[in-house]
């Protein structure tokens, strides 16, 4: 690979990495699709893949795809909730995990963590989430430490849900707080007050049943340093046992973008400005005696492992359930459709709800080595190299790339790399380039035709 291929990755020489390394910040998300299955093959490919075993650690994911209304910062919004939706979506959900329950590739290892996703998994009703996480325990095999978490928002979640969800087995919340400040919260659709917030998390942090969770994201229109620092403070202060800090992403088309433009919203933090907050949260955090688990998220004591973000970051099997939820096992990625018309219209027919089955990009297992690396914020690349032949020469090809990063102050070491509290904040677009690099160096080693 020629060196000057690498220049389009150099960050800025710059005495501030952690606000002006990048001009903008690279995204990445867990997975990356090969080649398609035809949709007319996909059903009998499908049962192939069920028939095959799996090894390693793996995860599940369930999707619930409503909202009760439509976050201005939110990209993922897809139906609006209504309160007769509760029972027939969760007798859905049960009847696509009886389907392929008994399936060696169910039932040959144990499965780490569970997650319930959305959209907002607590907009059902008590009863109906309970007996979808009992079916779960009753049908697969759940390891004996196995990570159950229930994502959810503070409407819709009193405390005959919250108990219901324990009673049933959920060992961990994990709650879209996003500011504690009310202006903040109202400016972007949230219905809870800041004081609302405080009060629900007190009452899921006494109950002393599952590690509570919650979402902080910077650089939020009306979000003030002094807000920040006051978000920060609750967070120490409630003594939860786990917190993400992410940065704000406007989508573009979103509600929040629109209304930017329309001149109706406060701009958001530019990314300087957001790198900032970063390195502030970082700080804060390390100050209170918080583990830093990954770039985004710490741990208070050990009681906090955010297992099921770890192992579906680096490319853990995902048995995925639910209406617009995503998977991959045996070396198949799948989407599952998203409108809830062909959903259950797939499962009436005794079907997988299947809208999409690709094999697994040929680089997948290199590519995901490196996302499991920077998300955990340490790379060894002599151990990238023996664990994969196609990482054979990858570390001394992109030298030079290292070598500017390192000099920028984004990464420390040689063979294992560090990420800085630069690197940290940028650590998606690190990511992203090194993704890049090592296709360009794959494709580098192919024989020319």
């Amino acid at each position: 690979m020629q060196a000057a291929a690498l220049e389009q990755f150099f960050a800025q020489e710059t005495d501030d990495p952690l606000r002006y390394a990048f001009q903008r910040r690279g995204a990445h998300m867990p997975g990356s699709a090969g080649e398609a299955v035809a949709e007319d093959a996909q059903q009998q490919v499908w049962h192939e893949i069920q028939r095959s075993s799996r090894s390693g650690m793996a995860v599940m994911y369930l999707h619930v795809p409503f909202c009760a209304n439509h976050c201005l910062f939110c990209g993922f919004y897809r139906n609006k909730w209504q309160e007769e939706h509760s029972a027939p979506y969760a007798d859905a959900l049960i009847k696509e995990l009886e389907l392929e329950a008994s399936s060696p590739a169910s039932q040959s290892a144990p499965i780490n963590a569970v997650y319930f996703g959305g959209g907002t998994p607590t907009a059902l009703h008590a009863n109906d989430l309970a007996r979808v996480i009992r079916r779960i325990r009753e049908l697969y095999p759940l390891s004996a430490d196995c990570e159950i978490t229930v994502e959810g928002r503070i409407f819709h979640f009193d405390d005959e849900k919250i108990d219901a969800c324990l009673d049933a087995g959920a060992n961990r919340f994990s709650t879209g707080v996003q500011s504690f400040n009310t202006k903040v919260r109202k400016r972007q659709g949230r219905k809870a007050t800041g004081e609302e917030a405080i009060r629900f998390f007190e009452g899921l942090r006494d109950r002393n049943r599952a590690a509570i969770v919650c979402d902080l994201i910077l650089g939020l229109p009306y979000q003030s340093e002094d807000v920040w620092r006051q978000d920060l403070k609750t967070v120490v202060d409630l003594e939860l046992d786990g917190v993400d800090l992410y940065t704000l992403a406007v989508f573009p088309g979103s509600l929040l973008s629109k209304a930017i433009a329309k001149g109706s919203c406060d701009p958001a933090a530019p990314l300087p400005q957001q790198g900032g907050m970063y390195g502030e949260g970082l700080e804060y955090m390390r100050q209170y005696g918080w583990k830093q688990i990954s770039s985004s998220h710490w741990g208070r004591q050990t009681r906090e492992r955010n297992l099921y973000n770890t192992l579906i970051k680096s490319g853990a099997d995902c048995l995925a359930f639910g209406s617009g939820a995503g998977g991959n096992i045996n070396g198949y990625s799948y989407g599952i459709h998203g409108g809830i018309v062909d959903y259950m219209r797939c499962l009436e027919d005794g079907e997988k709800p299947l809208s999409r089955l690709h094999r697994t990009d040929p680089l997948s297992s290199p590519l995901n080595f490196l996302a499991a690396g920077i998300e955990e914020m340490r790379l060894d690349f002599a151990r990238l190299e023996r664990a994969d032949p196609k990482a054979n020469g990858f570390r001394s090809s992109i030298d030079p790339l290292l070598s500017n990063w390192r000099s920028t102050g984004l990464i420390a070491g040689e063979e294992i790399i560090s990420l800085t509290t630069a690197g940290r904040f940028w650590h998606q677009t690190l990511l992203t380039y090194l993704k890049a690099a090592f296709k360009l160096h794959s494709a580098s080693l192919q024989p020319v035709t």
